[in-house]
């Protein structure tokens, strides 16, 4: 026998490193895979290969995914689509929807387990329809096929003795075999005759049967005064769903096809018909219509039965003047557990938290499991009082808190977690009118804010949140642009040495809007960092440096190194080594020149990539620096394993070692450390000629603060080499 085909995905996004990694993680898990890089083009690849499921972006050039989707609804409405978008607003997953999607996921997709659930879901589905429809059309088939079998044989019946003894052998064969029971009954419902496949199905046999009521068989009045109607009206009837009842008094759903004996009905003094069971059918419509309203792991409500409720909810609450509220879930670091202990560990972790939110929850409320470790809890009926609603909304969001940081045992390990939870009341008490979807985007936007307030708290949605959170949206479209519009630009903050000669600088990425004027990177930068575009601009940033670093090198302005910063995203990049590779190359600049600055928790996190890439950039030459020293959990086992150049201790300390004996101590001890490690220091953020004194009296001997100067603009810096900084004292 041959090996058994992989399914084929086609995955249709114009971005490369997407597709590349949908690749990646896809064959590993037996699938095949082709891609297209544009709307038009994955059409072109969707009708040449034919594939089993398709994965497709929304925002693409040529033709957008909305178009996509509808032309391949429409050309092949069993194919099962899933849209992954880059996009998080809710107008668009529901349109996409509308246009044919039979999921929706959101990108960057940081849990691939979650797209791997998704893509097994989806053919599932796809497979359990199309199952059904052919079993529909050969349920048709065969009644046709065996019930003229059987009339022929009747009417041959008529024809002579002979042909009467060979057909009724023909006929006892088939009516022995039937695996369908074959049954004819009068027009007062007495039954005839039934085949002896009738016991397989109720446990009857045949002899019990005959010449009872056909009304013991088919116990419901309903069905069968629908079933008489029907047959008065047409003369036949095919697939008509009725309820058998078997001896043990068990209510089986059947498939009946009938028809009265004869060409004129009128004349006729019975009706032959066949019967099948479509308990398994009937079971396979279940799942799929119980797959489109509720989460396949934990069996909660999934979003669309939950977005159902919620509507509801909000019109009673209009209605009679009570309020509601929603609380978003968000398990904090689940995927450290996911990655560490594996997905069926996760799995397992995610079935405990539905229990657990279970645990004393109303009838009239609603948990939902929204994907990955997103759950929702909409509780209904909070009171009339608004204070004293959100009182309750609280203590009940304290009380999942509390419930959910108890530890669990799951296969031998004790695990850990906490939640962070977002709050949105409804209806709003202003009046406005707001949707359930309004309402669950307020509950995501509080819960981020729990998320940047900390995680394990709870944080109420507020106005203000939700403008906050349309300002970021906003912002993150225009910094698309800003590379191309030049909105971009370096500045240069001196790095000095002992005497206050300007040794290096680190390289800072400004932002100039043209009507917001300066855009702080503070703003800004976790924006690009969360969207993905840090990537572009990361590359833009190293590559600029480069080309001043080559340009001051070639002056002879006699800098030793140019710091620049590595985004935790960008360092993370497979290919990153290669990029810097080629931008090196393409520069010219002198790699011994160029000081990469990474965060401590960036080299923390997965230690062994981290060595890896570190160890590929000191192949190409390049220094390297922790930033920020001591403000994570660095372990000096970690550290004797890198191959650093530079330890930089954070400002947060320097500001306060005039003032706090604790910092003062830490950075003394910073300094010993690096010293013992053959390390260079360099101190940020000095400002005081006290804080110089003491960097240098216990052995600091490079400098970056505004003491020596602001970051400049790169005509400005280079003025700044020629005269030289003021002398602050040496």
């Amino acid at each position: 026998m041959g090996r058994q085909k992989n399914p084929l995905i086609l995955t249709i996004d114009d971005e490369d490193p997407i597709r590349n990694s949908f690749q990646l993680f896809l064959e590993d898990h037996d699938f095949d895979v082709v891609e297209a890089r544009s709307g038009r083009e994955g059409l072109e690849v969707f009708r040449r290969e034919k594939p089993d499921l398709v994965l497709c972006d929304l925002r693409m050039p040529e033709m957008d995914g909305l178009e996509v989707l509808q032309t391949i609804r429409a050309e092949s409405p069993d194919t099962p689509i899933i849209v992954v978008s880059g996009t998080g607003i809710i107008g668009d997953a529901i349109e996409a929807i509308h246009r044919g999607a039979w999921n929706y996921l959101l990108k960057p997709i940081q849990d691939m387990s979650v797209l791997l659930h998704a893509i097994n879901q989806e053919l599932e589905r796809a497979r359990l329809i199309i199952e059904n429809r052919a079993y529909q059309e050969h349920l048709e088939e065969e009644v046709t096929r065996r019930t003229a079998a059987l009339q022929k044989a009747i009417n041959d019946l008529n024809e002579s003795h002979f042909k009467l003894r060979k057909s009724e052998e023909t006929y006892r064969s088939i009516f022995e075999n039937l695996q369908d029971v074959y049954i004819e009954f009068a027009g007062n419902g007495v039954i005839l005759e039934v085949s002896p496949s009738i016991s397989a199905i109720s446990a009857f046999k045949r002899d019990e049967l005959i010449g009872t009521k056909v009304e013991g068989l088919f116990p419901l009045t309903q069905e069968r005064d629908e079933l008489f109607d029907l047959l008065n009206q047409s003369g036949q009837i095919r697939d008509f769903e009725i309820h058998l009842r078997d001896k043990d008094q068990h209510d089986i759903p059947c498939s009946l096809n009938a028809s009265y004996q004869g060409i004129e009905r009128e004349n006729a003094d019975k009706i032959c018909a066949t019967l099948r069971d479509i308990t398994e059918r009937k079971q396979a419509e279940a799942r799929i219509e119980y797959l489109a309203y509720y989460d396949a792991l934990t069996e909660l409500p999934n979003r669309r039965l939950l977005i159902n409720r919620l509507e509801q909810n909000l019109s009673r609450a209009r209605r009679y003047g009570h309020y509601g509220a929603m609380l978003f879930l968000d398990l904090d670091r689940f995927k450290n557990i996911n990655d560490s202990l594996g997905h069926p560990i996760g799995d397992d972790l995610l079935k405990q938290v539905a229990e657990r939110l279970a645990t004393d929850m109303r009838s009239e409320d609603t948990i939902s499991r929204l994907g990955g470790d997103e759950f929702v809890v909409l509780l209904s009926d909070l009171g009339t009082e608004s204070a004293a609603a959100a009182t309750a909304a609280q203590q009940k969001a304290e009380n999942i808190k509390e419930r959910l940081t108890e530890p669990y045992i799951i296969r031998d390990n004790i695990l850990h977690i906490t939640p962070s939870i977002g709050v949105a009341m409804f209806p709003s008490v202003d009046g406005s009118y707001e949707t359930g979807s309004d309402i669950l985007r307020y509950a995501d936007t509080a819960m981020y804010r729990a998320k940047d307030d900390g995680r394990d708290t709870i944080r109420f949605f507020l106005p203000s949140m939700q403008a906050a959170a349309d300002y970021r949206l906003a912002l993150e479209k225009e910094l698309r642009h800003a590379i191309e519009r030049d909105e971009l630009s370096l500045y240069f903050q001196p790095q000095v040495d002992y005497h206050g000669n300007i040794l290096g600088a680190e390289a800072l990425i400004r932002w100039t809007h043209p009507t917001k004027g300066f855009i702080s990177p503070g703003t800004f930068i976790p924006i690009a960092e969360a969207s993905g575009l840090i990537l572009s601009i990361g590359e833009w940033v190293l590559r600029t440096a480069c080309r001043h670093l080559k340009q001051w090198n070639d002056q002879g302005l006699g800098l030793t190194h140019l710091a620049i910063n590595v985004s935790p995203r960008q360092f993370r990049q497979p290919e990153f080594v290669g990029q810097v590779q080629s931008i090196l190359d393409e520069t010219g600049v002198n790699p011994s020149m160029v000081c990469f600055e990474l965060t401590e928790g960036l080299v923390i996190d997965n230690i062994i990539d981290t060595i890896e890439k570190m160890q590929g950039l000191k192949k190409l030459g390049l220094q390297l620096s922790i930033d920020d020293f001591g403000t994570g959990y660095s372990s000096l086992t970690y550290l004797k394993k890198m191959p650093l150049d530079i330890l930089k201790i954070d400002q947060s300390f320097v500001r306060d070692i005039e003032t706090d004996a604790n910092d003062a101590a830490i950075v003394a001890t910073i300094i010993a450390m690096a010293e013992h490690l053959y390390l260079k220091v360099i101190a940020e953020g000095v400002e005081t000629r006290p804080e110089l004194d003491f960097l240098k009296q216990n052995g600091c001997n490079l400098f970056q603060g505004y003491l020596f100067s602001r970051p400049i603009p790169g005509h400005q810096f280079v003025d700044l080499l020629a005269k030289g900084i003021p002398q602050t004292g040496s």
